[in-house]
Protein backbone atom coordinates (compact mmCIF):
# COMPACT_ATOMS: atom_id res chain seq x y z
CA UNK A 1 0.00 0.00 0.00
CA UNK A 2 1.43 3.29 -0.78
CA UNK A 3 1.79 6.39 2.06
CA UNK A 4 -0.93 8.98 1.51
CA UNK A 5 -0.31 12.37 2.74
CA UNK A 6 -0.61 13.74 5.95
CA UNK A 7 -2.92 16.33 7.27
CA UNK A 8 -1.26 19.47 8.63
CA UNK A 9 0.08 19.36 12.56
CA UNK A 10 -2.30 22.38 13.06
CA UNK A 11 -5.56 20.59 11.23
CA UNK A 12 -4.94 17.43 13.05
CA UNK A 13 -4.84 19.41 16.71
CA UNK A 14 -7.90 21.30 15.55
CA UNK A 15 -9.91 17.99 15.02
CA UNK A 16 -8.55 16.28 18.04
CA UNK A 17 -10.03 19.54 19.86
CA UNK A 18 -13.54 19.05 18.15
CA UNK A 19 -13.94 15.08 18.41
CA UNK A 20 -16.74 14.17 21.32
CA UNK A 21 -16.32 11.62 23.48
CA UNK A 22 -18.23 10.12 21.78
CA UNK A 23 -16.18 10.19 18.08
CA UNK A 24 -13.21 8.91 20.10
CA UNK A 25 -14.94 5.77 21.46
CA UNK A 26 -16.20 4.95 17.81
CA UNK A 27 -12.41 5.46 16.28
CA UNK A 28 -11.68 2.80 19.35
CA UNK A 29 -13.78 0.64 18.06
CA UNK A 30 -12.65 0.84 14.80
CA UNK A 31 -9.05 0.33 15.76
CA UNK A 32 -9.76 -2.60 17.85
CA UNK A 33 -11.66 -4.35 15.07
CA UNK A 34 -9.87 -3.16 11.87
CA UNK A 35 -12.69 -3.32 9.78
CA UNK A 36 -16.10 -3.37 11.07
CA UNK A 37 -19.97 -3.13 10.03
CA UNK A 38 -22.16 -0.04 10.74
CA UNK A 39 -24.24 -2.96 12.21
CA UNK A 40 -21.71 -4.33 14.73
CA UNK A 41 -20.52 -0.22 16.08
CA UNK A 42 -24.25 0.31 16.52
CA UNK A 43 -24.62 -2.39 18.72
CA UNK A 44 -21.24 -1.13 20.77
CA UNK A 45 -22.64 2.63 20.85
CA UNK A 46 -26.03 0.51 22.21
CA UNK A 47 -23.95 -1.17 25.05
CA UNK A 48 -23.35 2.70 26.44
CA UNK A 49 -26.44 4.12 26.88
CA UNK A 50 -29.99 4.09 24.50
CA UNK A 51 -29.14 4.24 20.71
CA UNK A 52 -30.82 6.72 18.57
CA UNK A 53 -30.24 4.98 14.79
CA UNK A 54 -30.44 7.82 12.70
CA UNK A 55 -28.23 10.27 15.18
CA UNK A 56 -25.68 7.60 15.35
CA UNK A 57 -25.50 7.24 11.64
CA UNK A 58 -25.24 11.09 11.43
CA UNK A 59 -22.19 10.41 13.50
CA UNK A 60 -20.97 8.13 11.15
CA UNK A 61 -21.42 10.26 8.43
CA UNK A 62 -19.76 13.14 10.01
CA UNK A 63 -16.34 10.96 10.94
CA UNK A 64 -16.40 9.88 7.41
CA UNK A 65 -16.26 13.58 5.79
CA UNK A 66 -13.48 14.15 8.20
CA UNK A 67 -11.34 11.25 6.90
CA UNK A 68 -11.37 9.84 10.55
CA UNK A 69 -13.71 6.91 9.53
CA UNK A 70 -13.80 5.57 5.16
CA UNK A 71 -16.21 3.13 4.04
CA UNK A 72 -15.33 0.71 1.90
CA UNK A 73 -16.77 0.05 -1.72
CA UNK A 74 -18.56 -2.95 -0.57
CA UNK A 75 -21.52 -2.92 1.02
CA UNK A 76 -22.74 -5.89 3.43
CA UNK A 77 -26.35 -7.30 1.98
CA UNK A 78 -26.27 -4.99 -1.35
CA UNK A 79 -27.86 -2.11 -2.12
CA UNK A 80 -31.13 -2.32 0.05
CA UNK A 81 -28.71 -3.03 3.34
CA UNK A 82 -28.29 1.36 3.01
CA UNK A 83 -26.24 2.85 5.33
CA UNK A 84 -26.63 -0.34 7.55
CA UNK A 85 -24.46 -2.44 4.91
CA UNK A 86 -21.61 -0.15 4.98
CA UNK A 87 -18.05 -1.18 6.15
CA UNK A 88 -15.99 1.05 8.41
CA UNK A 89 -11.90 1.28 8.34
CA UNK A 90 -9.70 3.92 9.80
CA UNK A 91 -9.54 6.95 7.90
CA UNK A 92 -6.42 9.37 6.99
CA UNK A 93 -7.24 11.52 10.02
CA UNK A 94 -7.79 8.29 12.10
CA UNK A 95 -5.03 6.83 11.61
CA UNK A 96 -3.06 9.72 11.87
CA UNK A 97 -4.83 10.13 15.50
CA UNK A 98 -4.02 7.54 16.88
CA UNK A 99 -0.10 6.81 15.28
CA UNK A 100 0.19 10.53 17.69
CA UNK A 101 -0.01 8.58 20.62
CA UNK A 102 2.16 4.98 19.45
CA UNK A 103 4.59 6.75 17.48
CA UNK A 104 3.45 5.24 14.61
CA UNK A 105 4.17 7.14 11.33
CA UNK A 106 2.99 5.30 8.55
CA UNK A 107 -0.55 5.85 6.89
CA UNK A 108 -2.28 3.32 4.68
CA UNK A 109 -4.13 3.55 1.81
CA UNK A 110 -7.65 1.79 2.25
CA UNK A 111 -8.73 -0.96 -0.41
CA UNK A 112 -11.28 -2.73 -0.70
CA UNK A 113 -11.17 -6.77 -0.35
CA UNK A 114 -12.72 -9.64 -2.41
CA UNK A 115 -16.18 -10.78 -0.91
CA UNK A 116 -14.86 -14.06 0.43
CA UNK A 117 -11.77 -12.32 2.69
CA UNK A 118 -14.93 -9.35 3.70
CA UNK A 119 -16.83 -11.84 5.25
CA UNK A 120 -13.93 -13.69 6.98
CA UNK A 121 -13.03 -10.49 8.44
CA UNK A 122 -16.44 -9.13 9.59
CA UNK A 123 -16.84 -12.37 10.79
CA UNK A 124 -13.37 -12.29 13.26
CA UNK A 125 -14.34 -8.65 14.18
CA UNK A 126 -17.76 -9.48 15.35
CA UNK A 127 -16.57 -11.73 18.12
CA UNK A 128 -14.96 -8.25 19.57
CA UNK A 129 -18.83 -7.32 19.59
CA UNK A 130 -19.89 -10.43 21.07
CA UNK A 131 -17.49 -10.38 23.82
CA UNK A 132 -18.49 -6.73 24.96
CA UNK A 133 -21.85 -7.58 24.80
CA UNK A 134 -21.12 -10.47 27.47
CA UNK A 135 -18.95 -8.40 29.30
CA UNK A 136 -21.43 -5.50 29.70
CA UNK A 137 -23.70 -8.14 31.43
CA UNK A 138 -20.84 -9.40 33.58
CA UNK A 139 -20.02 -12.56 32.52
CA UNK A 140 -16.64 -11.73 31.94
CA UNK A 141 -13.99 -9.01 31.05
CA UNK A 142 -12.02 -8.44 27.49
CA UNK A 143 -8.23 -7.32 28.78
CA UNK A 144 -7.07 -8.04 25.48
CA UNK A 145 -8.43 -8.27 21.68
CA UNK A 146 -6.36 -7.93 18.43
CA UNK A 147 -6.93 -8.89 15.15
CA UNK A 148 -4.40 -9.42 11.76
CA UNK A 149 -1.49 -8.03 11.30
CA UNK A 150 -1.02 -7.62 15.19
CA UNK A 151 -1.69 -11.12 16.08
CA UNK A 152 1.49 -12.79 12.92
CA UNK A 153 3.84 -14.96 14.80
CA UNK A 154 7.17 -15.71 13.25
CA UNK A 155 9.17 -18.47 14.09
CA UNK A 156 11.59 -20.84 13.21
CA UNK A 157 10.24 -24.35 12.45
CA UNK A 158 11.91 -27.90 11.49
CA UNK A 159 15.45 -27.42 9.80
CA UNK A 160 15.52 -23.69 11.08
CA UNK A 161 13.17 -22.62 8.59
CA UNK A 162 11.44 -19.28 9.07
CA UNK A 163 7.48 -20.25 9.05
CA UNK A 164 4.64 -17.68 10.24
CA UNK A 165 1.37 -18.30 12.19
CA UNK A 166 -1.50 -15.85 11.37
CA UNK A 167 -4.07 -16.05 13.70
CA UNK A 168 -7.61 -14.18 12.65
CA UNK A 169 -7.51 -13.02 16.17
CA UNK A 170 -6.46 -13.29 19.56
CA UNK A 171 -8.26 -12.31 22.84
CA UNK A 172 -7.42 -12.00 26.79
CA UNK A 173 -10.35 -12.63 29.22
CA UNK A 174 -11.48 -12.54 32.53
CA UNK A 175 -13.60 -14.91 34.39
CA UNK A 176 -14.27 -15.84 37.34
CA UNK A 177 -10.98 -14.90 38.92
CA UNK A 178 -8.77 -16.63 36.08
CA UNK A 179 -7.35 -14.90 32.47
CA UNK A 180 -7.72 -16.98 29.55
CA UNK A 181 -5.29 -16.25 26.90
CA UNK A 182 -6.81 -18.01 22.89
CA UNK A 183 -6.14 -17.70 19.46
CA UNK A 184 -8.80 -18.08 16.99
CA UNK A 185 -10.23 -19.36 13.78
CA UNK A 186 -12.72 -18.16 12.43
CA UNK A 187 -13.50 -20.95 9.77
CA UNK A 188 -16.05 -20.14 6.76
CA UNK A 189 -16.36 -23.77 5.72
CA UNK A 190 -14.48 -23.10 2.38
CA UNK A 191 -10.92 -24.76 3.37
CA UNK A 192 -10.29 -28.11 2.90
CA UNK A 193 -9.60 -30.84 5.42
CA UNK A 194 -6.46 -31.28 3.98
CA UNK A 195 -5.58 -27.41 4.19
CA UNK A 196 -7.34 -27.57 8.29
CA UNK A 197 -4.56 -29.95 8.72
CA UNK A 198 -1.74 -28.23 7.91
CA UNK A 199 -3.16 -25.04 9.62
CA UNK A 200 -3.47 -27.48 12.67
CA UNK A 201 0.67 -29.02 12.14
CA UNK A 202 1.28 -24.99 12.16
CA UNK A 203 -0.06 -24.84 15.30
CA UNK A 204 1.64 -27.67 16.79
CA UNK A 205 5.20 -26.51 15.06
CA UNK A 206 4.39 -23.03 17.34
CA UNK A 207 3.96 -25.11 20.23
CA UNK A 208 7.43 -27.21 19.87
CA UNK A 209 8.77 -23.90 19.01
CA UNK A 210 8.52 -22.40 22.77
CA UNK A 211 8.54 -18.91 21.34
CA UNK A 212 5.24 -17.79 22.66
CA UNK A 213 5.69 -19.32 26.40
CA UNK A 214 8.61 -17.59 26.77
CA UNK A 215 6.94 -13.95 25.91
CA UNK A 216 4.28 -14.47 27.15
CA UNK A 217 4.62 -17.41 29.90
CA UNK A 218 1.38 -19.52 28.86
CA UNK A 219 0.29 -20.95 25.01
CA UNK A 220 -3.01 -19.68 24.12
CA UNK A 221 -6.07 -22.52 23.14
CA UNK A 222 -7.20 -22.63 19.54
CA UNK A 223 -10.88 -21.67 19.65
CA UNK A 224 -11.91 -22.26 16.18
CA UNK A 225 -15.65 -20.95 15.25
CA UNK A 226 -17.62 -22.83 12.50
CA UNK A 227 -20.79 -21.75 11.01
CA UNK A 228 -22.82 -25.51 11.48
CA UNK A 229 -23.06 -28.86 13.15
CA UNK A 230 -21.87 -30.74 10.54
CA UNK A 231 -18.54 -28.26 9.75
CA UNK A 232 -18.04 -28.21 13.84
CA UNK A 233 -17.99 -32.72 12.80
CA UNK A 234 -15.59 -32.12 9.86
CA UNK A 235 -13.01 -30.02 12.56
CA UNK A 236 -12.92 -32.14 15.07
CA UNK A 237 -12.68 -35.04 12.85
CA UNK A 238 -9.21 -33.25 11.72
CA UNK A 239 -8.27 -32.25 15.24
CA UNK A 240 -8.70 -36.00 16.28
CA UNK A 241 -6.31 -37.29 13.32
CA UNK A 242 -3.50 -34.89 16.22
CA UNK A 243 -1.20 -36.08 18.59
CA UNK A 244 -2.95 -36.13 22.29
CA UNK A 245 -1.07 -33.40 23.36
CA UNK A 246 -1.81 -31.21 20.15
CA UNK A 247 -5.62 -32.11 20.41
CA UNK A 248 -5.58 -30.78 23.77
CA UNK A 249 -4.91 -27.37 22.04
CA UNK A 250 -7.99 -27.28 20.19
CA UNK A 251 -11.81 -26.36 20.95
CA UNK A 252 -14.10 -25.84 18.03
CA UNK A 253 -17.21 -24.35 18.48
CA UNK A 254 -20.57 -22.54 17.08
CA UNK A 255 -20.78 -19.23 15.68
CA UNK A 256 -23.40 -18.59 18.54
CA UNK A 257 -20.66 -20.04 21.31
CA UNK A 258 -18.44 -17.96 20.50
CA UNK A 259 -18.35 -15.69 24.16
CA UNK A 260 -18.02 -19.54 25.92
CA UNK A 261 -14.14 -18.78 26.75
CA UNK A 262 -14.72 -20.24 29.96
CA UNK A 263 -11.76 -22.31 32.07
CA UNK A 264 -13.24 -25.76 31.62
CA UNK A 265 -11.35 -27.79 29.50
CA UNK A 266 -12.67 -28.04 25.88
CA UNK A 267 -15.43 -30.71 25.38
Amino acid sequence: MKRMAYLSSSRLAELRFQLSESDWLVLRDVEAMRLVSATDLQALQALRGELHVRSFRRQLQHLTERRVLERLDRVVGGRRAGSAGYVYVLGRAGQQLLSAESAQTQVRRTWTPRPAWLAHALAASHLYVVLRQHEAIGQLKVVTFETEPATWRQFSGGAGAQSWLKPDACIVTEQDGYRISRFVEVDCATESPATLRRKLDLYWQYFVSGQEQLSSGVFPSVLWLVPSERRRAVLRSVVGQQEDQAQALHDVRLYQDAAAVRTEEPP
